[in-house]
């Protein structure tokens, strides 16, 4: 396990102040646990939510070890202590249960460039999921396509303006 500087220790708190004081946050993603439907760089727009607002097929946001994550919900746990059972798209393993405690809230969009994506897992995605899962040289692959095509798409902002 990662130990998490001081810094993004502030962040993180940062984030879940504004998130439970306004209903609403926008967060940078730097992981690739999400790929191909959520990418590095993306901005995700953070709603907070209760345990009864997700269901499957959401993008779950929760802390976890001093750290955030934004997971798919897979499904939702029955019993007399609800919980949520996730997994990254592009990840073999599904987490342990998220309890309310850990919950912050569910991805309304994400912002890629200047447009704004719905979170739902399109066909594509599911599929370019699954070779992610399987493969480290597909999805370092794919992380390489991404970074440039960012780089190219800032690069053009940078000379129309």
């Amino acid at each position: 396990m990662a130990l998490t500087t001081r810094r993004e220790a502030v962040g993180l708190q940062l984030f879940a102040d504004v998130l439970q004081l306004s209903g609403n946050a926008q967060i940078r993603v730097t992981g690739s646990s999400m790929l191909p439907s959520v990418r590095p760089g993306d901005i995700l727009l953070v709603q907070r939510e209760c345990m009864n607002g997700l269901a499957p097929g959401d993008i779950a946001v929760f802390t976890r070890d001093e750290r955030l994550f934004a997971h798919r919900v897979v499904r939702r746990g029955a019993g007399a202590i609800p919980y949520l059972v996730t997994c990254g798209d592009a990840l073999p393993e599904q987490d342990q249960p998220v309890h309310s405690d850990e919950l912050l809230g569910r991805v309304a969009s994400i912002i890629r460039g200047a447009r704004r994506i719905d979170p739902s897992a399109t066909f594509l995605d599911r599929t370019g999921s699954v070779l992610l899962r399987h493969s480290v040289f597909f999805t370092k692959c794919v992380l390489w396509l991404f970074g440039r095509a960012r780089s190219f798409r800032e690069l053009s902002e940078c000379l129309t303006q």
